[in-house]
Formats: structure tokens, C-alpha cells, sequence
């Protein structure tokens, strides 16, 4: 029995004219984009591994990436044809995939009544790429939503503008964004970078007469690491003064005084899982705002089922930035859609990222060179000249009483 989808013919792509329009603001402007990932989960139980979000610097085997089926499933039966780029089923990313097509099939569900989409598994090899890319053209897609891998959308970025429109929903570790393609992702970077700029506003406030002095404390992951160079790369640009980063291998509450005992910081940034954030807190007696990123969040939650059972009042006064999906459950935005409770915290994150990916989709189809939405995983804005990023901003929350209380609503 031949595949459905091979019959299935996308003939007319919705404001073609709009998406050209698009692609010409973007030839107009190629900044460099810096090296940006996706969140890795830090956990260390195998099902937190098996849930695993792809990330920049992966050393896996290509064996444990799995092998792309040829068999490609259909969400909808709309006119305009959006194709769904993920790994492989068999892979290392299968729950990552699985959580990303159940969040776009939610959004499907609400608003795609005029859209089908075709989920496409993929091989990180280029000529199949380009063979694919040919295919959609041809059928007449609209867009193309994915990869969803780093390494993935390097390939894409490597062959040149590609011929169906791309939200690329990842960063490029090489090279720059192609006319024709935008990125869409949930670095860990853009998290620190904006803890950074809040907590230099309040310390600015706070310290009028010097320069605000931050101090960085950071565990030995490569996400760990990424966070806090971000931080302290935004603190500079802001005009402070950053402490050589302090990295903590062993999480003992001596072994974190001592670390800290010199600094003489106004803020402390933690690129590290919560035991550190802990430590620190007991260490510091509360002479300094400790300030994260979603790294931080135990999921302890104001207002979800979980909130009694994951309190954790020894971070009380730890604030963190992170998505409103994942802080904000009583937001217009997140009621709008089924929350999988059963989920992986880490997993959600790619179940909110295929929600606002879809939402995204149809934006560029329907608006072309410019976006502000209000997303589930943040406040999403797209520049209408030249924009070739969508600019993520998240919601920064307290712990409180044990639980993370969004600041913004107070």
C-alpha cells in the first residue's frame, strides 16, 4: 500500500508573495548569529536521559541517533502543507520527537483547521536533505518546521538558502542563517542573558555609586558552562565587574562557602542543577540576590498539582527565568492548551516549543516580516528588517514559601 503522503500535493502555498517578501529582508542583513543551544537536561536517572533535549556539543554515536523511516504520518487534511522535520523514532531522540509532535499536534488542534502537516523523520545527511527539500518544493509546500538538532540544521544552513521556507528550530553551531529560514529555539543562553540584564537593573538601583560586581557559580556540564558564560558575557556588555567564574564539581555547603567566601558580589548567578543554588543560599546568610535560569526549576509550581509535593523552601528568595509554560500555568496563553502532567519536565519544554513552533507557522504564513506573540515558552518577537532569529523572552520567578511565584504578576 503506497505512503498517503505521497500522493497528498500542497499546490498553492499560502502568501508565497509574503514569505519572498521575507526572504528579501533577510538578504539585506546577515549578522552573525552566536552559537546558541538547546536546554540539555541535566538529570541523571535513565528515564531523564531517555528525555534528553538535543543540544549543541552531543558525542553521540551516529548508531544511537537512529535510522529515519520512510513511513511519514499526517496531522490535519488542510489545503496549506507544513512539513514537521524530527529524528528518528528509533533514536536516542525519540521521546524529545514524540513530545515535540504532541505540542504542534496541540496547537493543530486549536488553530490548523486549514493546515496539514507532514511529519517527516530524518537522517542528519545531506544529500537526503537536499533530496527532501527538492520533494516539498515540488509537492508545493509552505513551510518547513525543524530540524530540531543542532547538528540537523547546520546541514540545512551549510547547503544555502533553502527552496521551501524554514523555521529552523534550533541554532546553527556554524556559519549564519540563509536568506529564506528563521530559528526558533529554547537556548539556555538567551535564559541567562535576560537574568543578567534584570538582575543588573535592580543591583544598578541598588549600588548607584560603583559599578555592580556579579560572581558566577557554575557545575561542570557543558549546559552549566554555557549559562554562565552567557551571564557574565551580558554583565560586561552592561558595564560590570564579573568575578572569575567558580565551578563547583562536589555540592557541599563547606565546599561552596569557601568558594564564595572572597567575592564581594552584589548578585550570584547559578548555572548549576537546584543542590547548588541550595548551598549557596546557606553559604551566602543572604548578602547577595541569587539569580538562574530554568536549570533551577524543581517543579515546584504556584498553582500546579505538583506544588505540594515538589516544595522546596530551602531556595526561598532564588529567583530564575524560565518559560511561561513551565511558571506560569494561570496565563491566558498556557490555559489555552492540554498540559500533559504525566510528562518529563525536561520533555515539556519540547511539548511548549512544538505549540509556539506551529503558533509561528502560521504568523509567517499569515504576517510574514514581523512577529510579537504571546507564547507559551515566552514573549516571541520577530524584526521585520532583517530578522533571521526569533527573540525569546521568558518570565522571571521567586521561589516563595517553597513554590515559583512569576514575578510579573504581582
Amino acid at each position: 500500500m503506497p505512503d498517503r503522503s505521497s500522493v497528498i500535493r500542497f499546490a498553492m502555498p499560502v502568501r508565497r508573495n509574503v514569505l519572498i517578501a521575507l526572504a528579501g529582508a533577510m538578504l539585506a542583513a546577515v549578522p552573525a548569529l552566536s552559537a546558541l543551544a538547546q536546554p540539555e537536561t541535566s538529570a541523571r536517572s535513565p528515564e531523564d536521559r531517555d528525555a534528553r533535549v538535543p543540544g549543541s556539543r552531543d558525542t553521540i554515536a551516529p548508531e544511537s541517533r537512529g535510522t529515519a523511516s520512510k513511513e511519514r504520518r499526517l496531522i490535519g487534511k488542510g489545503p496549506i502543507g507544513i512539513a514537521l522535520l524530527v529524528p528518528p523514532d528509533n533514536g536516542i531522540y525519540r521521546r524529545a520527537a514524540q513530545a515535540l509532535i504532541a505540542g504542534v499536534s496541540a496547537a493543530h488542534e486549536r488553530d490548523g483547521a486549514r493546515v496539514t502537516v507532514e511529519i517527516v523523520e530524518i537522517d542528519e545527511d545531506a544529500a537526503m536533505l537536499r533530496q527532501l527539500y527538492d520533494e516539498l518544493a515540488r509537492r508545493g509546500f509552505s513551510m518547513v518546521l525543524g530540524p530540531l538538532t543542532r547538528s540537523a540544521v547546520d546541514l540545512v544552513t551549510a547547503a544555502g538558502p533553502p527552496p521551501v521556507f524554514t523555521l529552523a528550530l534550533n541554532q546553527p553551531d556554524q556559519g549564519t542563517v540563509p536568506a529564506n529560514m528563521v530559528t526558533f529555539g529554547l537556548s539556555i543562553e538567551s535564559e541567562a542573558r535576560q537574568a543578567a540584564s534584570i538582575a543588573w537593573d535592580e543591583a544598578s538601583l541598588a549600588n548607584a555609586a560603583r559599578r555592580p560586581r556579579s560572581a558566577v557559580v557554575q557545575d561542570t556540564s557543558p549546559l552549566g558552562r554555557r549559562a554562565a558564560a552567557a551571564f557574565a558575557e551580558r554583565w560586561r556588555e552592561l558595564g560590570g565587574d564579573v568575578y572569575q567564574a567558580v565551578t563547583i564539581d562536589t555540592v557541599t555547603t563547606g565546599r561552596v562557602r569557601s568558594a564564595v567566601a572572597r567575592l564581594q558580589a552584589d548578585v550570584f548567578f547559578v548555572g548549576a542543577p537546584p543542590a547548588v543554588a541550595r548551598a549557596l543560599l546557606i553559604a551566602l546568610g543572604g548578602r547577595a540576590t541569587i539569580y538562574g535560569t530554568s536549570m533551577l526549576n524543581t517543579g515546584a509550581v504556584q498553582g500546579s498539582e505538583a506544588a505540594a509535593l515538589m516544595r522546596s523552601p530551602e531556595l526561598d528568595g532564588v529567583r530564575l527565568v524560565d518559560m511561561p509554560w513551565q511558571v506560569q500555568p494561570d496565563s491566558v496563553s498556557v490555559m489555552a492548551y492540554p498540559k500533559p502532567v504525566e510528562m518529563h519536565l525536561e520533555l515539556q519544554k519540547l511539548y511548549a516549543l512544538g505549540i509556539d513552533a506551529f503558533r509561528l507557522a502560521l504568523q509567517l504564513l499569515e504576517h510574514g516580516t514581523e512577529i510579537d506573540l504571546d507564547g507559551v515558552t515566552g514573549r516571541l518577537r520577530l524584526s521585520a528588517i532583517g530578522g533571521r532569529a526569533v527573540e525569546r523572552t521568558g518570565v522571571l520567578a521567586e521561589y516563595r514559601a517553597g513554590v515559583l511565584v512569576p514575578l510579573a504578576l504581582q
